[in-house]
C-alpha cells in the first residue's frame, strides 16, 4: 500500500528538527505549536488510512451493505475456494490482519491526539497563572507523536499489505501460478520486494498452498500444481542426465574411433612396408608385428577404457616402428650392399625383435583384467566343487 503522499521520512525529520531547534536556542515558545500541527497531520492521516481500510475502492473490499460479502460477490469465508474449476483452498482469510492494522491506526491516532489534548491542557494553565512551561507542555505531545506514529505507520503497512494480496489474488483469478515480475507490476513494487512479501504471506497463511519455484520467480498457490512442477523439474533432470550421458558416449565413440583410424593407418603402413622389403626372415617380424598389433587395436575396440593406455605406443613406438621399417626398405633397394647398408639393416631387424617383445607385452596387460577375472571365476568354481564333493582328489 502506498503512503498516497504522506513520506514518513519527512515527517521524522521535521520532528527531529523542531526539538533539535528548541533545544538549541532554549527558546521553547514555538515548539508546542509545532508539535501540535504535526500531531494534526498525522490524526488527519490516520483518519484518510482508516477510511481506505473501510471503505476503499479496491474491488475486493467489504461491501457496508453486506457484512458477509465482498463487493466482488465473494463470500468472506476463512478460506476463499475458487467455484469455477473446483480447485482446494488455496487462499486463507486476511480479516485478522486487516482488524490489527484498522486497531494501530485508531490506537496511535487516539494516543497522538490524546496526547496533543494534554500537552494544550498544560499549555492552558502556563497561560491562565502567566506561567511559560516551555517544553515539558511539549513533552505529552512528542511522546505521543513517538509512540502513536509508529503504530499509525504499521498499521498502514498492515493494510497496504492484505491490499496488495487481495491484488495478487485477482491477478491469479483461477489460475494457481503467476510470475512474481507481473505481481510486482500489478502494485509498482520491485520484484525483490515482492518476493520477500509473498513468502511473508505464504508464513502468514494467505496462500494456503503456496510455493516458490526453484528460482524463486514464480508463485505457485496449488500443491498439485506444485506437485506437477516438481515432477517436471524431475523430468528435465532425467532428460538432462541422458542427454549428457549420451554426448559423453558420443565423445568416447568418437575419440575410440580416432584411434582405431590412427591405428589402422599404422597397420595399412606395416603392411606396405612389408610388401616393399622381399627378405624372407625380416617379412616374417613384419608379419608378427602386424599381427600384434592389430590384435591391441581389436582389444581396443571392444574395450574402449585401455585407449589411454595406448597413448606411447601410438604418439611414440609406432611412429618410430614405420620410420625404421621404411629406411629398411630404402637401403633394401639399394643395388650395392656395403658393409655400412647391411650392418644398419642388421640393426634395424634386430630392434624389430625387440619392438615385438615390447608390443607383445603390452597386449599381454591388455588382457591382465580378464585373465585376473577368469582367475577368480576359476577359483570360485574349484571352491563350489569342493563344497558339492565333485572335485577329483574326493573321488578317492
Amino acid at each position: 500500500m502506498a503512503n498516497d503522499g504522506w513520506n514518513w521520512d519527512d515527517l521524522g525529520n521535521d520532528i527531529r528538527d523542531v526539538i533539535d531547534k528548541a533545544v538549541y536556542s532554549q527558546d521553547y515558545s514555538e515548539l508546542n505549536e509545532s508539535v501540535r500541527s504535526l500531531i494534526g497531520n498525522v490524526i488527519n492521516m490516520g483518519t484518510d488510512a482508516l477510511k481506505r481500510a473501510t471503505g476503499g475502492s479496491s474491488r475486493a473490499a467489504y461491501d457496508d451493505s453486506d457484512k458477509g460479502s465482498y463487493q466482488d460477490g465473494t463470500k468472506s469465508t476463512p478460506r476463499v475456494v475458487p467455484s469455477q474449476n473446483n480447485l482446494p483452498a488455496l487462499y486463507g482469510n486476511p480479516q485478522k490482519i486487516m482488524s490489527g492494522g484498522i486497531m494501530k491506526i485508531v490506537g496511535g491516532a487516539v494516543l497522538a491526539g490524546g496526547a496533543v489534548c494534554l500537552s494544550a491542557l498544560i499549555d492552558l494553565v502556563g497561560w491562565w497563572f502567566y506561567f511559560d512551561f516551555g517544553l515539558i507542555a511539549a513533552l505529552p505531545a512528542i511522546l505521543g507523536l513517538i509512540v502513536g506514529v509508529p503504530l499509525i505507520v504499521s498499521g498502514s503497512k498492515q493494510i497496504g499489505f492484505v491490499n496488495r494480496f487481495k491484488t495478487y489474488r485477482q491477478i491469479l483469478g483461477q489460475k494457481t501460478h503467476c510470475t512474481i515480475e507481473r505481481l510486482s507490476q500489478s502494485v509498482g513494487k520491485s520484484v525483490k520486494k515482492v518476493r520477500k512479501e509473498l513468502k511473508r504471506m505464504i508464513d502468514d497463511g494467505l496462500f494456503l498452498e503456496g510455493h516458490l519455484d526453484e528460482k524463486e520467480t514464480i508463485l505457485i498457490t496449488s500443491d498439485e500444481t506444485y506437485s506437477d512442477y516438481q515432477k517436471s523439474l524431475i523430468k528435465q533432470a532425467e532428460q538432462s542426465v541422458k542427454a549428457t550421458a549420451k554426448e559423453r558416449q558420443s565423445e568416447k565413440d568418437a575419440k575410440l574411433q580416432e584411434v582405431l583410424d590412427k591405428g589402422n593407418s599404422f597397420i595399412s603402413q606395416i603392411r606396405a612396408c612389408n610388401d616393399a622389403i622381399p627378405g624372407e626372415e625380416i617379412s616374417e617380424k613384419i608379419s608378427r608385428m602386424e599381427l600384434i598389433v592389430r590384435r591391441i587395436f581389436e582389444r581396443a575396440e571392444t574395450n574402449p577404457e585401455i585407449v589411454p593406455d595406448l597413448k606411447k605406443l601410438m604418439d611414440y613406438y609406432l611412429p618410430m616402428t614405420i620410420k625404421l621399417l621404411n629406411a629398411y626398405a630404402d637401403m633394401d633397394k639399394q643395388p650395392v650392399q656395403g658393409e655400412n647398408i647391411q650392418a644398419s639393416k642388421r640393426e634395424i631387424e634386430e630392434t624389430l625383435d625387440t619392438l615385438n617383445l615390447a608390443f607383445e607385452k603390452l597386449l599381454d596387460e591388455l588382457f591382465s583384467d580378464t585373465a585376473m577375472d577368469v582367475s577368480s571365476d576359476i577359483s570360485v568354481l574349484n571352491t563350489l566343487l569342493a563344497q558339492e564333493g565333485l572335485k577329483g582328489d574326493d573321488f578317492k
